[in-house]
C-alpha cells in the first residue's frame, strides 16, 4: 500500500470519530512543482532558525509544535495549504511513535495532558507530499547519528516516492487538528 492510500485510510478514520478536517484535502490535487517546493524547503530552514530549532536537537520530540508553526507560515507567507497528518513511522526492526487503532481511542477516552502520547504529526501538501521536519531530528538523538543542523532535518517526500520496509516509510492514521486538541496535545488557543 502506498501513502496516498493509507492517507484516505487516514481520512476516513478521521471522519468516522466525527473530527473536522482543516482543510479539503481530497481529491489530491496536482503536483506542486520544484520551484515551489524549493521555496517551501527554505521557508523550512529559515522558520526553524528563527524560531531557535537550529538543530536535530532542538527538534527531536518537537513534532507538534513545529508543525504547526511551519503550517502557518506555509499558509501566511507562500499561501499554500498542509494538512496535520498524525501516525507513525514503520521499518521492518522499528516502529517510530507507533499508532493503532486502540491506542487512539484509549487516548480519546482517558487523555493524560501531564504525558506524551505516542504519535508523530508531519504535514501533508495539497499534491499528497510529506513535509517532515522533526523526524529525522528524533532519530538522530535516537540512534546517536549525531546532531545536525536543522535544513538537514527536513523531509520533502514525494507523494509517488517507492516505499519499502527497510527505508522505512510514514503512515498516516489521523487527520487535522481534533485529535490534537482533544488529548490535551495543544490548548486550543494555541491553535
Amino acid at each position: 500500500m502506498d501513502y496516498k492510500k493509507r492517507l484516505e485510510e487516514a481520512f476516513s478514520k478521521t471522519k468516522k470519530l466525527d473530527f473536522t478536517i482543516d482543510i479539503p484535502l481530497f481529491p489530491l490535487k496536482v503536483v506542486i512543482p520544484k520551484e515551489i517546493k524549493k521555496n517551501i524547503f527554505q521557508l523550512c530552514a529559515d522558520a526553524l532558525n528563527h524560531y531557535g530549532y537550529v538543530s536535530s536537537f532542538e527538534l527531536a520530540a518537537k513534532c507538534t509544535p513545529v508543525h504547526l508553526m511551519i503550517q502557518s507560515h506555509l499558509k501566511s507567507d507562500l499561501n499554500i495549504d498542509s494538512c496535520i497528518t498524525i501516525g507513525d513511522l514503520y521499518w521492518d526492526d522499528y516502529i517510530y511513535c507507533e499508532m493503532t487503532d486502540y491506542s487512539i481511542k484509549k487516548e480519546l477516552e482517558n487523555p493524560n495532558v501531564n504525558e506524551t502520547i505516542k504519535a508523530h504529526v508531519w504535514l501533508t501538501l495539497l499534491d499528497g507530499t510529506i513535509l517532515d521536519c522533526t523526524a529525522q531530528a528524533h532519530l538522530d538523538l535516537l540512534q546517536d547519528r549525531g546532531v545536525h543542523p536543522a535544513h538537514e532535518c527536513i523531509m520533502l517526500v514525494e507523494p509517488n516516492q517507492s516505499e519499502d520496509d527497510k527505508s522505512g516509510y510514514h503512515r498516516p492514521f489521523l487527520l487535522g487538528t481534533d485529535f490534537l486538541t482533544k488529548t490535551g496535545m495543544v490548548r486550543v488557543g494555541y491553535l
